[in-house]
């Protein structure tokens, strides 16, 4: 336990919340990013939207907002829910290691770790909200560490039990994905009662876990459809068609074994990428080895510095798990199953699914440091706190916190509403590539020809269907003598999604350009909003 002061227990959390709460609220960025937009008008609305993926999500940001009579406006009461939240779990991560007895300097460079891991950084300081159940994960942690000592040391920790089971309940009436590690913890810790009480005491010392997990998870389920039904909000009507409905609309989306060969490559790769900023490593790395990427030797250097880092944080999470798993098989030492729980619960979940949104990959980020705390060797706290820890500060806030947080909105959107003009046709993406991109700017007036919608909702992949439409767009801007501008779809340098994913449904970039080289002039790159862009004009 720790050997800190009562008084220390909570003053250094708090310290280091304030910490963590003070610097994301710095780096917070104008940017709305992924589902933000959709969240600013939900509150905008005054309405609550059930989703069962996020189920109590949003509607806990609308009881905040009302709450508070939404004295911060919209987008504030979002990035404060965020960053408060982040805030919390990293305080609530401080003191699991003290009570974990490791000391203040390395639990404090432990949370500097978490805090700027890329997902964590790319979530937290914005509106959007899914970082809201990161305190709730930290807590069921918190608790499972404590349930496991116990166990180990033959006391009674019915009360973390029953805490850990609680706090996972409300994580995954907050993001479903985190249902995996709950499981997988009572499971390993069956395993380990088993081993010293038999099989039947282990089971009905398990009970209160999985009554407290099952009660609270549909206490809060059952809570959300009368909440929906009684304001109007859900068109289910009754209770089983509210979580099938939701349950159906979330399977759609998930893509899970779409190679066999490519999955642990893309596994491997996403888990790295939850901590390091790899802008383009994976998407040009896939370029080159399809023959999509022309001349490598242009992006090589960015190839190489990003293959370095990928390296570095690479070879530490391996060098983790495979001595996790000897530690772990030899029980050596508590404090090993419940990060190992988390872990897997989220590979479970992240390899099910196979999305690399960051809200489906952070939950690796607080038991993989956990884990290489626990295993105490002095290499690979080094490694992790003397090699890993500044190069990621550098790299994840100069090339993405930073700037990001600096993106000066407004002048940008005024900028390439100039560019276009007020008869100008817009040709790129909808989908946010995962960095600042023209696609977020808003341009209120100017026509949009957004190629991944087209393709996927309108032309169902039919290549031909969706060049001809683009023509259409393109003649009628080009006659009213409007300025056409290509944004990415052209770069050849610039994989990033969806590019890739307009490819390998039909479209690579080769096609579309010599598709557009036969009608029109094509000039640039030129600046337009800071970014580049390429020019359509008659022949």
């Amino acid at each position: 336990m720790s050997d800190a002061s009562p008084r220390a227990g909570w003053t250094q959390p708090a310290v280091v919340a304030l910490a963590v709460a003070i610097a994301y609220a710095l780096l917070c960025s104008a940017l709305k990013v992924d589902d933000v937009d959709r969240y600013w008008h939900e509150l905008s609305a005054n309405s609550f939207f059930w989703d069962l993926g996020h189920l109590w999500m949003q509607p806990l940001a609308m009881l905040l907002y009302r709450g508070t009579g939404g004295v911060l406006g919209v987008n504030h009461t979002l990035e404060a829910i965020n960053v408060l939240s982040v805030a919390w779990g990293c305080a609530v991560f401080f003191a699991t290691l003290r009570e974990a007895s490791h000391t203040v300097l390395k639990s404090a460079a432990a949370v500097a770790f978490v805090a700027v891991s890329f997902n964590l950084l790319a979530l937290g300081p914005t509106a959007h909200i899914k970082l809201m159940v990161f305190p709730a994960l930290a807590l069921a942690l918190h608790h499972a560490m404590r349930w496991e000592r116990a166990e180990a040391a033959g006391e009674p920790g019915e009360r973390d039990m029953i805490a850990s089971a609680a706090w996972s309940a409300i994580g995954v009436n907050l993001l479903v994905s985190v249902l995996p590690q709950a499981m997988l913890l009572a499971l390993f810790m069956l395993i380990l009662s088993a081993s010293r009480r038999g099989i039947v005491q282990a089971v009905r010392g398990l009970l209160p876990y999985a009554v407290t997990l099952a009660a609270v998870g549909f206490g809060l389920l059952l809570a959300a459809y009368a909440a929906a039904r009684l304001t109007d909000t859900t068109p289910a009507r009754d209770l089983l068609a509210f979580t099938l409905g939701g349950l159906q609309e979330k399977q759609e989306l998930k893509t899970w074994l779409s190679s066999w060969k490519e999955m642990p490559l893309r596994f491997a790769f996403s888990l790295i990428n939850n901590f390091a900023f790899l802008p383009s490593l994976g998407t040009l790395s896939r370029a080159w080895m399809w023959g999509w990427l022309p001349d490598v030797r242009a992006v090589l250097p960015s190839l190489l510095g990003q293959a370095a880092l990928a390296a570095l944080v690479g070879g530490l999470l391996l060098a983790t798990f495979v001595v996790g798993a000897r530690d772990a098989l030899r029980k050596t030492q508590p404090g090993l199953l419940s990060p190992w729980a988390f872990v897997l619960g989220a590979a479970a979940f992240s390899y099910y699914y196979n999305l690399n949104d960051p809200e489906h990959w952070f939950q690796f980020t607080l038991p993989v440091v956990l884990l290489v705390l626990q295993l105490h060797r002095r290499w690979l706290d080094a490694w992790l706190l003397g090699v890993a820890l500044p190069v990621l500060l550098v790299v994840n806030l100069a090339g993405y916190g930073i700037p990001k947080a600096r993106f000066a909105l407004a002048e940008r959107e005024q900028a390439l509403q100039a560019a276009l003009g007020s008869q100008g046709l817009y040709v790129g993406f909808a989908a946010y590539p995962g960095e600042p991109d023209s696609s977020l700017l808003n341009t209120p007036g100017i026509e949009r020809f957004n190629i991944d919608l087209v393709q996927m909702n309108e032309t169902q992949a039919d290549a031909g269907a969706l060049l001809a439409r683009l023509d259409d767009r393109i003649d009628a801007a080009l006659a009213r003598g409007g300025r056409v501008l290509v944004f990415r779809a052209l770069d050849d340098a610039d994989w990033r999604g969806p590019v890739m994913q307009v490819a390998l449904a039909g479209l690579p970039r080769a096609q579309l350009r010599a598709h557009l080289a036969a009608r029109y002039r094509i000039s640039g790159p030129v600046d337009a909003g800071g970014f580049p862009a390429y020019e359509l004009r008659a022949r």
